[in-house]
């Protein structure tokens, strides 16, 4: 069975600028870099395995949420009829990433 294809909202690219610029501010550009590169893979992850994780039905219908290394959270929403995955939010450390699903969601 072929993969999943993995969506992102327009807004998940500010999302991931903003943990660089974060993590980077604290603990340098390098760090920075990995955490990326943990958030990705929890991602690209999701391509064969879209239904792991949280369901969290009561931020937003179908979101479902991951974590991603330490401190990130990658939500998104499956479409088994369409075979995708869309990343609707990214949040690090708590930002507040359960409203920006909320918003995204809809």
């Amino acid at each position: 069975m072929p993969d999943y294809r993995i969506l992102r909202h327009p807004a998940v690219r500010r999302d991931l600028f903003d943990i660089v610029d974060l993590v980077a501010d604290y603990a340098g550009v390098e760090t920075a870099q990995s955490k990326l590169a943990e958030i990705e893979a929890a991602i690209a992850l999701l391509a064969q395995t879209p239904h792991i994780g949280s369901i969290r039905g009561e931020i937003a219908p179908g979101l479902r949420a991951i974590p991603a290394g330490r401190k990130g959270v990658v939500c998104f929403v499956v479409d088994d009829d369409a075979r995708e995955v869309r990343i609707v939010a990214i949040g690090y450390a708590g930002r507040e990433w359960d409203l920006r699903a909320r918003d995204r969601s809809g």
